[in-house]
C-alpha cells in the first residue's frame, strides 16, 4: 500500500488548488460587497456635496469707441486694446470698488472681476464671478453704471457703450462632482472588499483540493468529485428547479458516472471482505447523501444484492434523491414497531438497489431510535443477506448518531465538501472515526470547482441540498468554530 505522503502525478503542478475557488468565495459575499460599496458611496457623496460651493458668473459685452467721430475704426480697435490693458486695474481699483459697494450697501465682495478684449475687435467683455447669483448680477450692473466716470478720468476721450447687458446667472459654472465621486468611491470600495475577501479565502483553513487534503488531513483522500450543474436546462434554471444527480439519469455526465465507478472500486479495494459501510460528513450540506446514493447504485450495478439504509432520521434525503414514492413502512417502523425489514424495503428500477428509507423524527427521538439493540440486530441481518450495505448517517456536527453506529459497521467514509468545513473540524471528526472499532477508509472531496488549470482528477459531480440541519442546531462538538 502506498504511503499517505507518496507523491501523486499532479504533485508538481503549479497551483495547489484552482483559483475559481477564491473567485466563488468572493462572489458568495456579493451582498456584503454591494452593501459596503453603497455605504461608502453614499458617505463620499454626502461629504463631497457638503463641501461643494457653487460658483456663478455674469458677463457683459462693451463697445469701445472714441468721442472724436473723425477717427477711424482702427483707432477704435486700438483704443479698445489700450482700454483692455488697464480696464482690469480700473474695475478692481478702490475708487470703483467703493462706488459699487456704496451703491449696493455692501461691506465687501468676495468674488472676482475680470475684463478682456475680444481679439481684433473694439469689444470688451466684463465678467463677475461669485457664490451668489443675485450679488454677481448686482455687482456687474453697478460696474456698468459707474465705470464711465473712472474710465473718462483716466483714459480720456473714450466712449464705452453696453452691447450685451448682463443677466442673472441661473446655473453654476462649476458642476458638482458628487455623483462622480460617489461612483469612484463605490468602485474602489467594492474592489477593496473583493481583495479583502480574496485574501481571507486564500488563508482560510479549509480543504480546496486533493493535494491540500493530503497535507492537512490525517486520512486518505480517495479522490475528488467535481461540481456538476443541477439546472440541466434553461427552463429548469428559470423555474429554479434542481434535479438530483444520479448515475442512472441520462442527463448526468459520463465523468460523474465514471467517477462513482472509481470511488466504488477504491472503496471495495479498501474494504476487502467487509460489507457494511457508513457514510457521514462533518457539517450539513456537504453532499453525503448524494454520494451515498450513487455509491450504492454503482455497487448495485456490479453486485447482486446491495442495501442502502437511510439512517439520517433527522433529515432523510435518500428517497428524495432517488425520486421514490412514499413507502408504507420506514426504518422507524422496523426499529420501533417490529415490522419485518423486507416489508419496508423499496427497490430501484434501474440497478435493483434495495433502499430502506426513514421518516423524519425530532432530534432526541431519532438518536434514541438507532441507539438500540434492535438496530444492531437489523445490521446483523443485513450482513447475512446482502453483499454490501451502505448507511447514510447525519452530519457529526449535528448529531452523535454516527459515533454509535461506527461501532457496529465495518468501515466509515467521510464526505468533505470543497472549501466548506475547517480542516481542524474535519480532523477532529476523523480522529473520532479512527478511534472506533470500524476502519476509516478516509475521505472523498466533494463538489469541487475547477477550470482544469490546477491539480485534480478531472472528475465531475454536483449535489443538491435537501434541507438544513439548522433547525436542530449546531450543538455537536465537531462544528466549525
Amino acid at each position: 500500500m502506498e504511503s499517505k505522503h507518496d507523491p501523486h502525478p499532479y504533485e508538481n503542478d503549479l497551483l495547489p488548488f484552482d483559483p475559481i475557488v477564491i473567485v466563488r468565495d468572493v462572489l458568495s459575499h456579493w451582498l456584503l460587497i454591494i452593501t459596503m460599496a453603497i455605504i461608502v458611496g453614499i458617505g463620499a457623496f454626502i461629504i463631497k456635496e457638503g463641501t461643494y460651493q457653487p460658483v456663478y458668473r455674469s458677463t457683459a459685452t462693451l463697445v469701445v469707441s472714441t468721442r472724436d467721430a473723425s477717427r477711424s475704426v482702427y483707432n477704435n480697435i486700438d483704443s479698445a486694446g489700450n482700454l483692455a490693458t488697464v480696464f482690469t486695474e480700473i474695475i478692481n481699483s478702490s475708487v470703483l470698488e467703493n462706488k459699487v459697494l456704496d451703491q449696493l450697501n455692501m461691506v465687501e465682495f468676495d468674488g472676482t472681476i475680470a475684463a478682456s478684449r475680444i481679439e481684433n475687435t473694439n469689444l470688451l467683455t466684463i465678467s463677475v464671478t461669485g457664490s451668489d447669483p443675485r450679488t454677481v448680477f448686482l455687482v456687474i450692473r453697478a460696474i456698468i453704471d459707474n465705470h464711465e466716470v473712472i474710465t473718462y478720468d483716466i483714459i480720456g476721450n473714450i466712449s464705452v457703450e453696453v452691447l450685451q447687458v448682463p443677466t442673472v446667472p441661473t446655473a453654476p459654472i462649476n458642476r458638482s462632482e458628487s455623483n462622480g465621486v460617489m461612483k469612484k468611491a463605490m468602485l474602489i470600495s467594492a474592489a477593496a472588499a473583493c481583495v479583502l475577501f480574496a485574501v481571507m479565502s486564500y488563508y482560510r483553513d479549509s480543504i480546496r483540493s486533493r493535494k491540500e487534503a493530503e497535507k492537512k488531513l490525517n486520512c486518505w483522500c480517495l479522490g475528488e468529485i467535481h461540481h456538476e450543474k443541477k439546472n440541466k436546462t434553461i427552463r429548469d434554471l428559470f423555474a429554479r428547479r434542481k434535479r438530483s444527480v444520479l448515475i442512472t439519469r441520462p442527463e448526468t455526465s459520463f465523468l460523474f458516472v465514471s467517477t462513482m465507478g472509481k470511488l466504488r472500486h477504491r472503496v471495495e479495494q479498501h474494504m476487502h471482505d467487509d460489507k457494511i459501510l457508513m457514510i457521514t460528513s462533518v457539517m450539513e450540506n456537504e453532499g453525503k447523501s448524494t454520494v451515498a446514493v450513487n455509491l450504492a447504485l454503482s455497487m448495485a450495478k456490479k453486485h447482486s444484492k446491495v442495501l442502502l439504509i437511510d439512517c439520517d432520521i433527522h433529515k432523510p434525503a435518500c428517497h428524495k434523491i432517488l425520486g421514490l414514492e412514499q413507502p408504507l413502512f420506514y426504518l422507524n417502523d422496523v426499529l420501533r414497531d417490529g415490522v419485518p425489514m423486507e416489508n419496508a424495503i423499496q427497490t430501484d428500477k434501474f440497478y435493483g438497489l434495495h433502499i430502506l428509507p426513514s421518516k423524519r423524527l425530532p432530534h432526541a427521538a431519532a438518536s434514541d431510535l438507532v441507539n438500540t439493540d434492535t438496530f444492531r440486530e437489523l445490521l446483523n441481518q443485513a450482513r447475512e443477506e446482502y453483499d454490501y450495505v451502505v448507511i447514510d448517517m447525519p452530519p457529526m456536527s449535528a448529531a452523535t448518531d454516527a459515533e454509535f453506529v461506527m461501532e457496529l459497521v465495518d468501515a466509515t467514509l467521510l464526505v468533505v465538501r470543497q472549501n466548506f468545513a475547517a480542516a481542524s473540524s474535519v480532523n477532529r471528526a476523523i480522529s473520532v472515526l479512527q478511534s472506533g472499532n470500524s476502519r476509516n477508509l478516509g475521505c472523498v472531496l466533494n463538489n469541487v470547482y475547477t477550470t482544469y488549470i490546477s491539480s485534480g482528477e478531472g472528475c465531475a459531480a454536483g449535489y443538491g441540498r435537501y434541507g438544513s440541519y439548522g433547525k436542530y442546531g449546531k450543538y455537536g462538538r465537531y462544528a466549525s468554530k
